[in-house]
């Protein structure tokens, strides 16, 4: 398992941490996302304001595969209480990616921790692809 804030692969599977704006008894929501690059001449890239005016380009598009996960308790996703940090998917989100997977090719899988380390997906001895 490797731990990154630089640039991460695309295409890739991501779970998404970000704290609950909601504030209700679940803090945490997990965004699963599917990442896809754009080519340098994709329209798709352009971001324009709420005038219609271009603001900018992105390089890559993040596409919602479900609503968010929601989970409560004290912790901050990706880490321990002892200060540890991790690969820290949903139970179900975190199956759910690696069955997906399987189905787009093996692309790899990483958790994003609140503050945005990217964790790897580590591998699992015996684990068949």
């Amino acid at each position: 398992m490797s731990e990154a804030k630089q640039p991460l692969p695309a295409p890739r599977l991501q779970l998404r941490w970000e704290a609950n704006p909601d504030q209700g008894i679940y803090s945490w929501l997990c965004h699963y996302e599917l990442v896809l690059p754009l080519d340098e001449h994709d329209i798709r890239r352009e971001v324009y304001d709420d005038e219609g005016e271009m603001t900018g380009k992105v390089d890559e598009m993040v596409i919602a595969i479900k609503p968010p996960t929601k989970r409560g308790g004290g912790g901050v996703p990706c880490a321990s209480m002892e200060g540890e940090r991790y690969f820290d998917p949903p139970f179900r989100d975190g199956v759910h990616a690696n069955w997906d997977a399987k189905h787009l090719g093996n692309p790899p899988i990483f958790a994003i921790a609140p503050d945005g380390t990217a964790f790897t997906k580590p591998e699992t001895p015996g684990q068949q692809s």
